[in-house]
């Protein structure tokens, strides 16, 4: 968990210092937040005060990834910005729904949405790093500490014989390999030049 937990520092580090979001997806990083918000709402029905403070924490670096590229990435689209604030509406109305069921719905559609979220995030992350080919905003060893992470939780899973902790870790696993993999290809090489957003490009026409 500890290694897990190293992925948002560090990367919110990397865009800190770099001041560039590019190769970091708005619409992957809407659903690893609406993720997060799940796993908070679980840990709190549950009562698990530790793992809502751990993902609060993420929580709160992920709004801070989010604000950067919202702010900063000029590859942003008016698309891709609205299909990721969609999925935030989205998931403040499944939370504000799941509020509304007994205890024991509640904990299964916290963790539905959980996954769906965490799960979701790594292929369009991937799909966006793969079509700018430019990973100048993310940090390698952010993801090597999360890939690292995941391969001993993939372990527990089959050490506990819990088939959904094999899934969904040792999927998130292979996406972050690939994503480690992508980045190491493309950092030295220049990037695809993409165009801009019309609404950012007109004041220049």
């Amino acid at each position: 968990m500890a290694l897990i937990g190293l992925y948002f520092p560090l990367q919110n580090w990397r865009l800190i210092l770099t001041r560039n979001p590019i190769g970091i997806s708005f619409l992957a990083f809407a659903f690893l937040m609406a993720g997060i918000a799940g796993y908070i709402s679980l840990a709190l029905h549950l009562g698990l005060v530790g793992l809502a403070a751990g993902n609060i924490s993420n929580f709160i670096f992920t709004a801070l990834i989010l604000f950067l590229v919202w702010k900063r990435s000029s590859a942003l689209s008016k698309k891709e910005q609205l299909a990721g604030f969609i999925i935030l509406a989205l998931a403040v109305l499944f939370l504000t729904a799941i509020n509304t069921v007994g205890r024991q719905n509640a904990v299964a559609l916290s963790g539905i949405m959980g996954a769906a979220g965490i799960v979701a995030f790594y292929p369009v992350q991937n799909f966006d790093l793969l079509r700018k080919r430019d990973p100048a905003g993310l940090s390698l060893m952010a993801f090597i500490f999360l890939a690292v992470g995941l391969f001993f939780y993939t372990l527990l899973g089959f050490l506990v014989d819990d088939t959904t902790i094999i899934i969904g870790n040792g999927f998130s696993l292979v996406c972050s390999l690939i994503a480690i993999g992508i980045i190491l290809r493309y950092r030295h090489k220049p990037a695809p030049a993409l165009p801009r957003v019309k609404h950012r490009s007109a004041a220049h026409s």
